[in-house]
């Protein structure tokens, strides 16, 4: 029988999280040390088509072979290479676009299935990834590749979880009662928007500056946010915090500007919904962790 590692695999897929993310940062950073503008523009359009657009599918692969720790490592493996390879900026930029998509559904799928019908575990996953993403951004812009400590950091978090126990997943658990109305749906959309346009206009706004170093805040802001409204919506409710921290959001991102502590405070609540919003979509999907991109919980079998 295997020993159920609650949140301290979801610590360690953070902490993973955090190296692959600031690897693919430091990779896409990096880019315009010896390329063009265009062929910039093209490079990193491709990294997003492979590493977002090949989710759904690394997914459905996932829960063909029923393997996310298989995913997971092979994403970080494919990570490494990406690093090893920035000498080859085409080569490079597929192999970090294909680890993040098999390492973000496997170790997402483990993750909420470290906390079965929880969303402390999502939380603590996504959490450390927007500062490793921020860090390794910020490196490549000030002209700082170091890739040593992202391959090692990669190499070793990968061992760990090829050893570590894994809780079982939850490929044919019985699907619960939704948690949210129709109207509910709505209102979180609506709120989404209204958020998402503020942050985004105010944080360009920032980089455009070249405040990176405000970046760096605003990411670790964003960190605390996904790691604490996972561990409070368990405690409060899924809905009622979801809600609650979106309401809230909107508003202070709409009158932040440029105040840096009002904007932190703003993106903290915004990131705070990623967690039970995760949870609730494994729990619409319970038989498919992996195409639930990523995420499930409860359980009877056993992964890879």
């Amino acid at each position: 029988m295997r020993r159920h590692p609650s949140l301290t695999l979801a610590a360690i897929l953070g902490l993973t999280h955090a190296a692959a993310d600031g690897s693919a940062g430091l990779i896409v950073g990096s880019l315009s040390r010896a390329l063009a503008p265009e062929q910039i523009v093209q490079l990193v359009v491709l990294y997003n088509v492979i590493a977002f657009g090949g989710q759904p599918l690394a997914g459905l692969v996932v829960d063909r072979f029923r393997r996310p720790r298989a995913a997971a490592v092979c994403g970080t493996a494919l990570m490494i290479a990406a690093l090893l390879l920035q000498s080859a900026p085409v080569a490079a930029v597929v192999l970090a676009g294909a680890g993040s998509a098999l390492f973000h559904v496997g170790a997402g799928a483990l993750a909420l299935c470290a906390t079965p019908g929880r969303a402390a575990g999502p939380g603590l996953f996504a959490a450390p990834g927007v500062v490793g993403l921020a860090v390794g951004g910020a490196l490549a812009a000030s002209g700082h590749v170091f890739a040593a400590p992202f391959v090692a950091a990669l190499a070793i978090l990968g061992a760990i979880l090829v050893v570590m126990p894994l809780p079982a997943m939850p490929y044919r658990a019985d699907r619960d009662e939704p948690l949210f109305e129709g109207h509910d749906y709505v209102m979180l959309v609506l709120l989404v928007a209204i958020a998402l346009r503020s942050a985004v206009w105010n944080v360009f706004q920032i980089a455009m500056a070249g405040r990176t170093d405000l970046l760096v805040v605003l990411a670790c802001a964003a960190a605390v946010g996904k790691a604490l409204g996972g561990l409070l919506a368990d405690r409060i409710g899924w809905r009622r915090w979801t809600i609650g921290a979106l309401g809230l959001a909107a508003p202070t991102l709409a009158v932040s500007g440029d105040r840096i502590v009002p904007l932190m405070v703003g993106i903290a609540l915004l990131q705070s919904a990623t967690a039970p919003m995760l949870a609730l979509v494994a729990q619409a999907a319970p038989r498919s962790p992996g195409p639930s991109c990523p995420w499930s919980p409860s359980a009877t079998s056993s992964p890879g």
